[in-house]
């Protein structure tokens, strides 16, 4: 049976608590990626496929971002 609000009372609400899932969901997306060895050839290979040209194959390899997420500066000489 449903209770129902008499005149002039107020219903509390209750909030809802998270369940333990969330929390593990939260926790396994905060941990980082795992690592991937990628050789040198692979990247400039992969720039190649994306940028189709060798200035801008070059450009792509030794930016900042990719400087960033590898961890090391590439430099192209000639």
């Amino acid at each position: 049976m449903a209770k129902t609000q008499r005149s002039g009372q107020v219903m509390n609400r209750v909030a809802r608590q998270v369940k333990g899932t969330a929390k593990r969901a939260v926790a396994k997306a905060s941990k980082p990626a795992r690592k991937v060895q990628v050789t040198l050839g692979d990247l400039i290979a992969a720039a190649f496929d994306v940028a189709g040209e060798t200035g801008a194959a070059a450009r792509l390899v030794s930016s900042r971002a990719m400087a960033s997420a590898t961890g090391k500066q590439i430099v192209f000489v000639g």
